[in-house]
């Protein structure tokens, strides 16, 4: 998809917002106007840009949000989690260097998220964006779902995006379990969904499943509905507008780049 608003205008840039959702073989670029208006909405193959989003990625843009896809997640209890000690947890990760750990505390909830992102990946956005804020995809997915105060003793939360799906298990509000699974068809989420409720003794039908990166009416939200009565597509804390259709069926599956706010 190649949008562009006749509101956008070069010399308001100063006053737009880019977010990027970007993996290892897309682009998803959004600029906002002042009033959360889409102004531009393209989708690409990063390995051939087109022009136009090219010219867009070259204007100086004040403020820019990246999501990119996490490499490898390992959650700590920030109790005895010490920024000092990155060194413990290394073993744990791709690239082993102490300078390419990030960690995120997921505060009230007393665990903390140590991560990396792929590094080709991150150096392209951190040499188009110096100032740019990158998020991994797991923290507005779950910032999103831990601050809806869920009611239900238990919540899965499935988030799905490229060939991969982000699962995670709510016990009371708490966070009992966070992995990230290679998926290619509704089976493969089967299993895992089904192996969760095995290991975790969730007997009968889980109270709530929190759908995200997909519609309730797809073939993934189908799927889910045999494990729950309830399959809920999570919905962003801010709203985009456009009235151009094609646009709005676009930016759909896009909450967690909506929520990238929530991360700051």
């Amino acid at each position: 998809m190649n949008y562009i608003s006749e509101d956008f205008h070069y010399h308001y840039i100063p006053s737009y917002t880019l977010y990027v959702q970007s993996n290892l073989h897309s682009d998803h670029i959004i600029v906002l106007g002042p009033d959360n208006d889409v102004l531009v909405n393209m989708v690409y193959s990063n390995e051939s840009p087109t022009p136009e989003a090219t010219k867009i990625l070259g204007l100086p843009f004040e403020q820019v949000y990246i999501s990119l896809p996490h490499q490898n997640l390992l959650w700590v209890p920030t109790e005895v989690f010490e920024p000092g000690d990155l060194a413990l947890y290394t073993e744990h990760f791709l690239d082993p260097r102490i300078e390419r750990v990030a960690f995120k505390e997921i505060e009230g909830h007393g665990i903390t998220a140590l991560y990396q992102f792929d590094s080709m990946l991150e150096n392209r956005w951190h040499n188009a964006f110096p100032h740019a804020q990158l998020f991994p995809t797991f923290l507005p997915v779950i910032k999103n779902a831990v601050n809806r105060n869920n009611q239900e003793s238990e919540v899965l939360g499935i988030h799905i995006y490229d060939t991969l799906a982000d699962i995670f298990l709510l016990v009371n509000n708490e966070i009992r379990l966070y992995n990230t699974f290679e998926i290619q068809t509704p089976d493969d989420l089967s299993f895992y969904v089904l192996s969760i409720i095995k290991n975790f003794g969730l007997h009968g039908s889980i109270p709530k499943i929190l759908l995200s990166g997909a519609s309730k009416d797809s073939e993934w939200g189908d799927r889910l509905a045999y494990y729950t009565s309830q399959v809920e597509e999570v919905q962003s804390t801010a709203v985009w507008k456009t009235e151009n259709e094609e646009v709005k069926e676009s930016i759909a599956e896009l909450n967690i780049l909506v929520d990238l706010t929530l991360c700051e």
